[in-house]
């Protein structure tokens, strides 16, 4: 591997021309590492000061950036080498025929052959996550350095990123502290991390060389109703709504056109920059297939700084893929920088002709349906020592929980995920602790994501709108006034036809601030139509509605106040309040919404970076409820080490109107534990009530609907 990776690095330095048989796209390297400017550095707070500065700064530190570069290059040639150009080989417009690679940046502008940048896919190298973890064991110091890497393949004739793939990898050390505290390692360091990263470029190459195949794709547009134009091929062959697409005539023309919406078999879409007209047949390229135009939409959302909920997001998005009934929507924070990057190296391109790469501006009308909310808790770890004293385990239990929540604030959906491990320890040694959390986020996210697989089932219904006027939508065929405003996208029915039915564009109708009300057999619901280059809701046109909570419910949210923790209580744990959360979102008398002044604030970030016109903020509902709970010791009984014990443990809902209690509901469960040492009896506890907590969910659960 190491001498094909070589010679293709030699012949890309030579200049030597490489076979363009059958290649269908072109990729030029970005080469600059995103992520190790001082702007990008400040702006990532998943990269550690001090460990980036050890890596990568300093006169060392800039020569392995530039091997990390040289070794991508590399990497790429190898994986692509019809395909690969250099990014002062991107010029306006096609000059000359061919494909030769030739790695230089002193480059002569437009010189022969040059490829058209509307042809081209920028690869970005990023890094995304630099941690470290110090253990201090006596005179020594174990160090775990977490990794992460992305790498991305960005459109810039679109600003879209066309595909992305990220991977971790861990290095542990083992210094004195006097030689690690001095820097004297540093060398080493630098050494085993770069020799570790290199090998997560070559994997991250070889996975994206295995998923990321652009086709062309022949499509005809065949029917027409205005600025509608009707495409024969849908979601199958690429077309995802919200996004802009580019193809080309027979001509050799460009056009961009929006995709206002894509099903099986058929797209609607309007041009945005070109002509186009009935029956002709265009050249699009897909990266893949799309998702379908009935799946909600969801954008997860985490904080810039929470390292645990961005990892949660990204195994999660990885698990679910195309299976659910929703599609996911993440927004990158962080794009804007890209864009920068991009631009600065592919610097023969005049980017003021592609405005979709200039300063960002503009406004997008169709924000997500519904957002992701991540909240991964970890008990305290236990050490539970073997016979003879050699051997331990060291036990800890991982939870992850994650609302659907809509442009309101409500939760519509509520899963758990969970993860019991345990590190096999032989005279103290074993896998770091810090690693093993990480391990087991990693198992309590895939079974988060098999339980949305299993339990979140959007199930969509189609109702006609009967009338309009200009506060709501006067819906048939309801079935009653739902309980508080559902969650729905309209559809306006074109005069085109596909297969023999209307074809539908999806109006960018947002839900309204009134709650719904009736007048006899029709429920009307209050909206704002945002977009004013779409057709107004008219009669007709149907209402895709994708949850109705049911009338009699009462609205809470989740109040401000820290969890109440009972007396007596042995141990703080985190994993208590998002258990009677969930039981409480899972409630058929209550409809929860979330409270936490940081998710609205991250939501409204990266609405904000994706462009959309929407502001999420917390719902003003007087009733709010407060998690609480206890873990007490009713009775104990040591012999040396070895303790036996009666643990009691309540799961608390309070239930708060203008600071007052206005009703409890609690579950509680005693344990009778054994075989815990005597120096880590609450950490034991800890351990353990997660497990108990879980199996009170029914129990909690059932009080809630009484």
């Amino acid at each position: 591997m190491r001498r094909q990776l070589l010679s293709a690095a030699l012949l890309a330095g030579l200049g030597v021309a490489l076979p363009a048989a059958g290649a269908s796209f072109t990729l030029f390297p970005v080469q600059e590492i995103e992520g190790m400017s001082p702007q990008a550095r400040q702006a990532r707070s998943l990269l550690d000061a001090g460990l980036m500065q050890r890596l990568f700064d300093g006169a060392a530190g800039r020569e392995a950036q530039v091997a990390l570069v040289r070794r991508f290059v590399a990497s790429l040639a190898q994986a692509y080498p019809e395909s690969l150009v250099h990014a002062r080989q991107v010029a306006d417009n096609r000059i000359g025929s061919g494909h030769q690679f030739v790695n230089n940046n002193d480059l002569q502008c437009k010189a022969a052959p040059s490829v058209a940048v509307a042809d081209t896919y920028a690869v970005v190298l990023g890094i995304t996550r630099a941690s470290r973890y110090e253990v201090q064991r006596g005179d020594n110091v174990e160090v775990l350095v977490p990794v992460t890497l992305s790498l991305q393949f960005v459109r810039p004739s679109l600003a879209k990123v066309a595909y992305t793939v990220s991977e971790t990898v861990y290095t542990p050390f083992r210094f004195s502290r006097a030689e690690y505290e001095s820097g004297a390692m540093d060398g080493v360091m630098r050494a085993e991390v770069l020799k570790n990263i290199g090998a997560q470029v070559d994997t991250l190459v070889a996975e994206a060389r295995a998923a990321f195949d652009p086709k062309a794709t022949a499509v005809t547009l065949v029917e027409r109703d205005g600025k509608f134009l009707v495409a024969d091929r849908g979601v199958e062959a690429g077309f995802v709504k919200g996004e802009q697409v580019e193809a080309r005539g027979a001509d050799g023309k460009a056009s961009i056109f929006d995709v206002l919406y894509a099903d099986s078999g058929y797209a609607v879409l309007r041009a945005a920059m070109g002509e186009a007209a009935r029956g002709d047949t265009l050249q699009f390229t897909f990266e893949g297939t799309g998702d379908d135009s009935r799946k909600p939409r969801l954008m997860p959302v985490a904080g810039a700084a929470d390292a645990e909920s961005n990892a949660v997001a990204d195994i999660f998005g990885r698990a679910i893929g195309f299976k659910a009934s929703f599609q996911l929507s993440p927004v990158d924070v962080h794009f804007a920088q890209t864009k920068a990057l991009i631009t600065r190296a592919a610097n023969c391109v005049d980017w003021n002709k592609l405005p979709s790469m200039a300063e960002a501006s503009g406004v997008r009308t169709d924000p997500p349906d519904f957002f992701l909310r991540f909240t991964p808790v970890s008990t305290p770890s236990v050490l539970l020592s073997g016979a003879g004293g050699t051997k331990a385990e060291e036990r800890f239990h991982t939870l992850v929980s994650a609302q659907v929540v809509d442009r309101a604030g409500k939760v519509v959906f509520s899963e758990l995920g969970d993860a019991d491990h345990v590190i096999d320890r032989v005279k103290g040694s074993g896998l770091g602790l810090a690693q093993a959390r990480e391990v087991a986020l990693k198992n309590a996210t895939g079974k988060l994501a098999q339980a949305f697989l299993a339990n979140v089932r959007f199930a969509p219904r189609e109702l006609r709108v009967a009338r309009v006027d200009a506060e709501r939508l006067w819906v048939e065929g309801m079935g009653g006034v739902p309980g508080q405003r559902p969650s729905f996208d309209v559809l306006h029915p074109l005069a085109a036809r596909v297969h023999g039915k209307p074809a539908l564009v999806d109006l960018d109708v947002a839900g309204g601030s009134l709650e719904p009300v009736g007048e006899g057999a029709l429920v009307g619901l209050s909206y704002s139509a945002t977009n004013p280059a779409l057709p107004k809701p008219q009669r007709g046109d149907i209402v895709r509605v994708y949850d109705q909570q049911l009338p009699g419910v009462t609205r809470v949210v989740d109040c401000q106040d820290a969890s109440y923790v009972g007396q007596n209580n042995v141990l703080d744990v985190a994993y208590a309040a998002p258990l009677v959360r969930h039981a409480l979102y899972r409630s058929r008398k209550h409809a929860g919404h979330l409270g936490d002044p940081a998710f609205y604030s991250d939501a409204n970030l990266l609405l904000k970076a994706g462009m959309f016109d929407a502001v999420l903020a917390p719902p003003a509902i007087p009733l709010c409820v407060q998690p609480g709970y206890v873990i007490r010791e009713d009775a104990a009984q040591c012999e040396g080490e070895a303790c036996k014990a009666t643990v009691t443990m309540a799961l608390v809902a309070r239930f708060k109107s203008g600071g007052e209690v206005t009703k409890t509901v609690t579950s509680g469960l005693r344990t009778e534990f054994s075989g815990m040492p005597a120096s880590s009896k609450a950490a034991y506890y800890g351990y353990k009530e997660l497990g108990n907590g879980l199996s009170m969910q029914p129990d909690l659960l059932k009080k809630l609907d009484n």
